[in-house]
């Protein structure tokens, strides 16, 4: 298998980031102790925050944008399954924060996040304190392992790479050294990110292991009766595709992982593996809890659906992190940056923003060439005060429709980044 999978021209770049983890800042942005002030503080620079940030800039130059995050440069978890099964570079999927300091005015400050305190309205950094007038948290999810105590040493040996960055460099070279034997791929119940994406992932793995003619099994464990998602397209694909070389079991419960034995022990028999993929339960960031934004057992924050505002008047919780009518991915996350830059710059004006329901798409692929996708748009129902999904799935596995899917990336990296 190949082991060419950095591109020369950044290899540099990424080997510094890599040996770190991908947590310490290559530039750290320069704060002083003294406390800063600005309009709008945005914490995360994933999909929601960077989107944020570069929307309010484009419709108001003149407003003071501060992007705190902690990672050094912006990894796409949309299409890093393409990588980890070795169809796509990583230098592909990763952007430079400089961008949106040099284009657009966005002040990007490469710091970790030590709490939120609301009361005084101001975020702690290991830097010092930074005050906003509104506040944008985009902090993305935590592993919800508390209660599974077992967990813990899994996401050591067998990273879950749905937080980006080293996750994803580790897991694609137990992957890349990966020579035959058998390898275990767990899914939990949702809610969790991406929806597809456990299932796209389980695809991409089974195809390299027949494009590359290994002797090995896999062994998909999910915890649901079926995909929760283009069960059709997926369902096909894995009957049709890879029955020889996969076993898809449903239903099933992870109740402990041996990490030194090599077993995952769930409700249905125990599996043994050379190489795991084990994905845990999901969470809100702790940071949100810590903030006192989570009431006791929650998991993810309760926004204004509409308007995705806390029980905080100007601080607002996007993407993952927030309990909302959408999903938790990356295209829904830069559409609810889009629309808070809205919010926020109509709100700085004395106006307000006419009301919106946002809509989603959804690709995978099933194969090396070919995707499925789903459309999803969503009405407000007044009687039972829910949000009502209609959804239109083409689950024909096409090789039109991974290509749209690479058009549609590509086309949210020009749109984050250009």
């Amino acid at each position: 298998m190949s082991k060419q999978w950095l591109s020369v021209n950044r290899r540099e770049l990424l080997s510094g980031a890599v040996a770190v983890g991908l947590s310490a800042p290559l530039l750290a942005y320069s704060v002083p102790q003294k406390r800063q002030k600005a309009q709008v503080v945005v914490v995360g620079g994933g999909y929601g925050g960077v989107t944020t940030a570069k929307y309010l800039k484009r419709e108001n130059p003149n407003l003071d944008v501060v992007l705190i995050e902690e990672r050094p440069f912006f990894m796409s978890c949309p299409m890093s399954n393409h990588f980890l099964a070795g169809l796509m570079e990583l230098s592909s999927l990763c952007f430079s924060y400089n961008v949106l300091e040099v284009k657009h005015g966005v002040r990007v400050i490469n710091d970790k996040v030590l709490g939120v305190e609301l009361d005084k309205r101001v975020v702690r950094t290991s830097s010092g304190y930074i005050a906003y007038d509104y506040l944008v948290l985009s902090p993305g999810i935590d592993y919800d392992i508390e209660d599974k105590p077992f967990y813990r040493d899994s996401l050591i040996y067998n990273p879950p790479a749905f937080k980006p960055g080293s996750e994803h460099i580790y897991l694609r070279r137990l992957i890349e050294d990966f020579e035959g034997g058998d390898i275990v791929i767990s899914v939990p119940t949702p809610p969790f990110r991406c929806p597809p994406a456990p299932y796209e992932r389980a695809a991409l793995i089974a195809s390299m292991i027949k494009r590359n003619k290994l002797k090995a099994h896999m062994y998909f464990i999910d915890a649901n009766e079926r995909p929760i998602i283009n069960s059709e397209g997926f369902l096909s694909a894995y009957y049709d595709l890879y029955r020889d070389v996969a076993t898809y079991i449903t239903s099933a419960q992870v109740r402990d992982i041996d990490v030194h034995k090599k077993v995952v022990r769930t409700s249905h028999g125990e599996f043994k593996y050379d190489i795991a993929n084990i994905i845990p339960p999901m969470r809100a960031s702790k940071l949100l809890d810590e903030a006192g934004l989570l009431k006791r057992g929650q998991k993810w924050v309760e926004v204004n659906p509409l308007t995705f505002e806390t029980s905080v008047k100007n601080v607002f919780v996007i993407g993952d992190a927030s309990q909302s009518y959408l999903p938790k991915s990356g295209y829904a996350a830069h559409s609810e940056g889009k629309l808070i830059a809205k919010i926020i710059n109509a709100r700085i004006r004395g106006k307000e923003v006419k009301e919106e329901y946002l809509q989603m798409i959804c690709y995978a692929m099933v194969s090396d060439k070919e995707a499925i996708m789903t459309e999803t748009a969503f009405r407000y129902d007044a009687v039972s005060k829910r949000f009502i999904p209609t959804y239109r799935e083409d689950n024909q596995r096409k090789e039109s429709t991974a290509k749209r899917y690479d058009e549609w990336a590509r086309g949210l990296w020009r749109d984050l980044f250009g």
